[in-house]
């Protein structure tokens, strides 16, 4: 039986599943959301602050667009970046 048939024979199996996926959904981005926020903190304890790239894949990530492997590749990708440059030069001391 095709799935659409199974669809107008028993309409409420349909929304049950569409109930039962939604639900799914939903745990597994409270779940990536939750993880997230306990690393950050973890980093924020440390003395480091995420560059606000992470923010950006993390986004992507909690809401389902990126798996968890591509996740971890853009946050290793993230790490190969070199350091940024500073925006101003360091304060030279005045010499006697």
């Amino acid at each position: 039986m095709y799935m659409n048939q199974l669809h107008l024979q028993n309409p409420e199996a349909s929304y049950t599943a569409d109930r039962d996926h939604q639900r799914a959904a939903l745990r597994s981005r409270t779940r990536r959301a939750q993880a997230i926020a306990i690393d950050v903190a973890a980093l924020r304890r440390q003395g480091v602050e995420p560059v606000p790239a992470f923010f950006g894949i993390a986004e992507r990530y909690v809401s389902g667009a990126l798996t968890t492997e591509q996740f971890i590749a853009a946050i290793e990708g993230l790490r190969q970046r070199p350091a940024p440059v500073p925006f101003c030069s360091p304060p030279q001391l005045a010499s006697d």
